[in-house]
């Protein structure tokens, strides 16, 4: 199954009882696709880079799920329809993979030469000039 993220911004006048219940139907429509809702970050309201349909201001949530093939168009097709959704952008996560140790040490570090005594006026990161 492959991982989405969706940024949702809604219009900052829309209730918030009707915004919860417009999430709660999204995340029934990613449970129809044998997914779930990894992760919802909602932001509040944020000042908008530009006005979007004469509003300066939205509502920010973030939605990161999991689905099988289609989800994303369902989920987008059902933002289309809701008036209270001013823009939405989905976007592919990337699965981190943990990289495992490799099965065999590193061989020792080859013995470094004895570093210069303290008493020969040398600094000690330097050789002696020849």
């Amino acid at each position: 199954m492959q991982k989405y993220e969706t940024a949702i911004l809604f219009d900052p006048e829309l209730p918030e009882e009707r915004r919860k219940e417009f999430l709660a139907k999204l995340a029934g429509v990613v449970s129809r696709f044998q997914g779930g809702i990894l992760k919802q970050d909602d932001w509040g309201i944020r000042k908008l880079a530009y006005p979007i349909r004469k509003k300066s201001n939205a509502y920010y949530t973030f939605f990161v799920y999991s689905g099988e093939r289609g989800v994303v168009e369902e989920l987008e097709r059902n933002l289309k329809i809701f008036d209270g959704a001013l823009r939405y952008m989905t976007s592919r996560v990337e699965v981190e993979t943990k990289v495992s140790p490799p099965a065999e040490a590193a061989p020792p570090p080859a013995e470094a030469e004895p570093a210069p005594s303290e008493g020969s006026g040398e600094p000690a990161g330097e050789a002696p000039a020849p």
